[in-house]
C-alpha cells in the first residue's frame, strides 16, 4: 500500500503538435536556433554535396561545366545518368541529412527523442493512405488550373530564362530508354525528394512555425509558400503551393510523418510513370504540352478536396 501512495514519475510523451506549446515552454529547443541550424546544415551539405561529385566526375573523368551548361532534353544515355547521380548527391546532403541532423541534434534526448517528435514510429493504417492518396489525385484538376493562371502572370526575364533552363533540365531527365531509367528517376525523382522536402518542410519548417504561430493554418501556408519558393520555378509556384499545403494538412492531420511522404511519393511517381508511358507509346498523356483545365473541373476539384478532407478528419490514424 505505500508503494501505491508514492508519487509516479510522469511518462515521457511527445508534445501534441496540434496544440503546440508555448514559445517559452522549457526543456525544448528555441525556434529560431532550430530553424537557423536547418539552414546552416543546408548550405554546408550542400557543399559537401556537390564536393563529393566533383571528385566522383573527376575520378571518372567526366567534363561538369559542360553536363551543367548543356544538359538539356536532348542529353545522351551517359549524361542523363550524370546529372541523375548531381540530383540524387544534392537531395541526400541538402535535404535528408541537413533535415535528419537537425531533428536528431535537437530531440535526441529527453522529454522528446527525435523519432516521436517526427512521428515515425508507427505505420499509418491502409485506409488512411489510400484517402491522402485519393486527396493528392483529387487536387491535380485544381493544380493544373492554377498552373495555367501562374503561367499568364508577368515575371522578370531572367526568371523565365531559369525556369526554361529547369525545364529543359527535367524533360533531360525524364526521356527514358529502358525499365533502369525508370526505376533510377522513381528513386532520385520521386521517392528521395518526398523524403528530404518532407523530412525539411514539414518536419522541420512546419513543426516549428506551428510552436510558434497559434494559427496553424499561418504555418502551414508559410511552410507551403517556402517549399514552392525553394524549387525556383516561379511560373508554378502557386500550384506548387497548393500540393505544399495539401502535403502539410496530411501530416497535421494524421500525426504520421509517413502519410506525406508516401503521398509526396506518389504525386512524382504518377509523373514519372504516365512521362515513360507517354514514350513507350502507352499512352497519349505528354507532360511537355500543357493541358488545359476548364474552370468547372477546378471547381468539381476543390469539391472532392473538401469531401476527401473531411472524411479524412474522420478516420482514426
Amino acid at each position: 500500500m505505500e508503494d501505491l501512495a508514492k508519487p509516479q514519475k510522469p511518462e515521457a510523451t511527445t508534445p501534441d503538435f496540434i496544440q503546440y506549446e508555448q514559445p517559452s515552454a522549457r526543456n525544448y529547443p528555441p525556434v529560431f536556433q532550430v530553424l537557423l541550424m536547418q539552414f546552416g546544415f543546408a548550405l554546408v551539405l550542400t557543399v559537401l554535396g556537390n564536393l563529393v561529385f566533383t571528385i566522383i566526375a573527376f575520378v571518372a573523368h567526366w567534363d561538369v561545366q559542360r553536363l551543367i551548361s548543356n544538359f538539356s532534353a536532348d542529353a545522351d544515355f551517359a549524361s542523363r545518368w550524370q546529372m541523375r547521380l548531381m540530383l540524387g548527391l544534392s537531395h541526400i546532403f541538402t535535404f535528408i541529412g541537413s533535415g535528419l541532423l537537425t531533428i536528431y541534434l535537437f530531440y535526441r534526448q529527453y522529454p522528446v527523442k527525435w523519432p516521436d517528435y517526427l512521428r515515425i514510429r508507427q505505420s499509418p493504417k491502409g485506409k488512411t493512405v489510400l484517402v491522402a492518396l485519393l486527396l493528392m489525385l483529387a487536387v491535380m484538376p485544381l493544380v493544373l488550373f492554377l498552373y495555367n493562371i501562374n503561367k499568364s502572370l508577368p515575371i522578370p526575364e531572367s526568371w523565365r530564362i531559369l525556369e526554361n533552363q529547369t525545364n529543359e533540365a527535367i524533360k533531360g531527365l525524364l526521356h527514358m530508354e529502358n525499365a533502369l531509367e525508370l526505376l533510377g528517376n522513381l528513386f532520385i525523382i520521386a521517392f528521395l525528394p518526398a523524403l528530404g522536402e518532407e523530412l525539411v518542410f514539414r518536419g522541420v519548417l512546419q513543426q516549428q512555425l506551428m510552436r510558434i504561430i497559434r494559427n496553424p493554418w499561418i504555418a502551414l501556408l508559410l511552410s507551403a509558400a517556402l517549399f514552392s519558393f525553394i524549387h525556383f520555378q516561379f511560373e508554378g509556384f502557386f500550384p506548387r503551393m497548393l500540393l505544399g499545403l495539401v502535403l502539410g494538412w496530411l501530416y497535421w492531420k494524421s500525426r504520421n510523418f509517413w502519410v506525406p511522404v508516401l503521398a509526396h511519393f506518389a504525386n512524382n511517381g504518377l509523373q514519372v510513370l504516365a512521362q515513360s508511358l507517354y514514350q513507350i507509346k502507352w499512352s497519349n498523356y505528354d507532360l511537355d504540352q500543357d493541358v488545359s483545365i476548364p474552370w468547372y473541373a477546378a471547381v468539381l476539384s476543390a469539391g472532392m478536396v473538401i469531401f476527401l478532407a473531411k472524411f479524412f478528419n474522420l478516420l482514426k490514424n
